[in-house]
């Protein structure tokens, strides 16, 4: 018996490592790309770090990101300098890709306490076409907020609260779309899964990484505007994304901008009203089922959506259906979803057309909330 395990754990830790090697190839691959976004941003910050002398730049608002991406950046400066620019970029999102993975596989782990599809999942998410793209080929940082995130559900899935808002509060700090999965912690707040004080550690953590940046020189004004200036930098209801606003002219912004928040708000309560109604506790199968519902429903009737928003979904979605096998499409569907979306910016093309792609969401929203239902109210099933 003893040598049965040993053998499969060999041919897991294998399987691992071979899959570990190969992604590692595959991004270094596409290391020289530049896309828009690196020439047009990225690049310029880069050279605005290196001019004014590392950290002292942290002074200034030169970048309308929020500081700990930065402060990724100014390391990467001093430590990989020698490398190319785009390639040192890069290194910063690619290390999140096994991170991320890292906590996916700690997550289906808890389903699955042997065997390898713990492994699978790992590997799943590093070969994933859009974290590949996103990180690796566009230089996109969507990945490292995207890994608090799964590392919140981690942490919620094995009933460590604090680590789970701190994880939270993490991702918080690297971008506002992290804001997606909140119906999802709202629930459990109804629910009474999670004590309403933990979300303060959501701006406790938002502030301690902001003090660096302060110390240095910036504004604290600045430091807590960040959000707010980037709210107004687009005036588009749907960058590429297919999502409701696909139907809509953007000349109606001013219209359906603020319509399409206060809708997007009316679903959310809407939505946790009835799973709070429900009798079932929240389990673990139930937490994988409301995060990933809630990754995929805010970025498609929130306005103002980008085509890189719908990340989250694509990550978590590969959690849930290791989960629930017989979803096994979700997972493929929704990556598609995003797959798609990348292709007008990235190559100049679209494949499907957004306004036609935009029907897809709907129907994954309706499968799941189809089978969330299912769980909470099985009787009345």
């Amino acid at each position: 018996m003893g040598r049965t395990f040993w053998i499969k754990d060999y041919e897991n830790y294998v399987t691992l490592a071979i899959g570990i090697i190969l992604a590692a190839l595959l991004r270094f691959s596409v290391r020289e790309f530049e896309s828009g976004d690196f020439r047009s941003f990225l690049e310029p910050w880069y050279d605005f770090i290196s001019q004014h002398g590392g950290f002292g730049a942290l002074a200034y608002k030169f970048s309308n990101y929020t500081p700990p991406y930065l402060y990724l950046m100014v390391v990467v400066y001093y430590l990989l300098s020698p490398l190319s620019k785009v390639f040192a970029i890069k290194l910063i999102s690619i290390v999140f890709d096994f991170i991320c993975a890292f906590f996916v596989y700690k997550i289906v782990r808890l389903k699955y306490p042997a065997g390898i599809r713990p492994s699978f999942a790992f590997l799943a998410i590093l070969f994933a076409p859009t974290v590949f793209l996103n990180s690796a080929f566009w230089g996109q940082s969507d990945i490292i907020y995207t890994t608090g995130l799964v590392a919140c559900l981690y942490f919620l899935t094995t009933r460590r609260e604090t680590l789970a808002f701190i994880a939270f509060g993490f991702a918080f700090a690297f971008k506002i779309q992290a804001i997606f999965i909140t119906p999802f912690l709202l629930i459990l707040l109804l629910k009474q899964t999670v004590s309403w004080k933990s979300f303060f550690v959501v701006p406790a953590v938002y502030i301690v990484a902001i003090l660096p940046a302060w110390v240095i020189g910036r504004p604290l004004v600045d430091l807590f505007m960040i959000y707010f200036d980037q709210a107004d930098y687009y005036r588009r209801l749907a960058a590429n994304v297919p999502n409701l606003y696909q139907w809509i002219p953007n000349e109606l912004y001013n219209i359906f901008y603020p319509a399409g928040l206060i809708w997007t708000l009316a679903i959310i309560l809407m939505f946790s009203a009835g799973v709070y109604k429900s009798k079932e506790k929240i389990t673990t199968n139930t937490m994988i089922q409301l995060a990933t519902i809630s990754v995929v429903f805010m970025p498609y009737f929130l306005p103002k959506m980008h085509d890189r928003y719908f990340f989250p979904a694509d990550v978590i979605s590969i959690v849930f259906g290791f989960y629930f096998p017989q979803y096994f499409y979700i997972p493929i569907v929704v990556g598609m979803i995003s797959l798609f979306s990348y292709f007008p910016f990235l190559f100049g093309r679209e494949v499907i057309p957004l306004s036609l792609l935009a029907i897809v969401p709907i129907v994954i929203i309706v499968i799941l909330l189809h089978h969330l239902n299912s769980t909470l109210y099985s009787e009345q099933a």
